[in-house]
């Protein structure tokens, strides 16, 4: 429910001798009218904890309205815009800075729920999470590089693309319920992903603009070895994501009520 305030109204006063001569004085007098932010008539409502009908209607949302619904403020996730992260900062003797910039992922529109826990009438009581599989997510965007070392230095930038193919995400959800105009609303505050891929290609433009078959052996290193540095940038990676989808997460649900989201008890 969005609530807003108009004038309708107003009176006026006469001052001096001369009527021809007035100062208005308006009084603003206020009134309040409501309407309803509704899910789409086509989205399923389930009874609370209803895990199973949860995950069809969401399935539905996702398949259907990956462009976003502006009215109940539902960001477009087809194309997700991921916040700058720093990959690599490491000063010293051998020197490495490796930035990602104006990043977007691709992908969440053909996610999958396979699993929902929590989500119950008093959603602080109990755990919630969230299993998805997604064929593709693909991370597209730019570069910033400085190396130095004992006989190589480079200062590069480019394009990067990230595939990461066949993921299962396993997402764990906190938060607590907000009253506004006598009805709930969540409010999330973590959103920990967990993932695992079966394959991950990454490609970067330009690592030694003066020599391209060193670009190509750079990138080929990386993917052979790319379990490895999956594993030892996640920590850095993961919270970037999950920051960027949280916000248009929670701006959905700060949208629309807790309660309108779910049929009566």
């Amino acid at each position: 429910m969005l609530r807003f305030s108009i004038v309708l109204s107003f009176s006026a006063s006469e001052t001096g001798s001369d009527k021809s001569s007035k100062d208005q004085y308006y009084q603003v007098k206020r009134i309040d009218f409501l309407y309803a932010v509704e899910l789409p008539k086509d989205i399923k409502k389930c009874r609370f904890g209803n895990h199973p009908c949860i995950i069809n209607s969401t399935n539905e949302l996702i398949r259907r309205y990956s462009k976003g619904i502006a009215e109940v403020g539902l960001e477009p996730f087809d194309n997700i815009k991921i916040e700058d992260i720093t990959l690599i900062n490491s000063p010293g003797p051998i020197y490495i800075y490796y930035k990602l910039i104006d990043q977007f992922l691709k992908g969440f529109e053909n996610a999958t729920v396979t699993n929902i826990t929590g989500f119950e009438q008093n959603p602080e009581l109990s755990h919630m999470e969230i299993n998805l599989k997604i064929p593709r997510l693909v991370l597209q965007g730019s570069y910033e590089l400085q190396g130095r070392g004992l006989i190589v230095y480079t200062n590069a930038s480019g394009l990067t693309h990230s595939d990461l193919q066949n993921v299962r995400v396993s997402c764990s959800i906190k938060g607590f319920i907000e009253y506004r105009n006598n009805k709930r609303y969540l409010k999330i505050y973590d959103l920990v992903p967990h993932i695992e891929m079966d394959r991950w290609i990454l490609w970067a433009d330009n690592l030694y603009k003066e020599n391209t078959d060193l670009t190509v052996i750079l990138n080929r290193v990386v993917n052979e070895n790319w379990l490895e540095l999956w594993n030892e940038i996640q920590p850095t990676t993961l919270p970037a994501y999950s920051r960027s989808i949280l916000k248009i997460i929670n701006k959905f649900v700060q949208t629309v009520s807790y309660d309108d989201m779910f049929l009566s008890n």
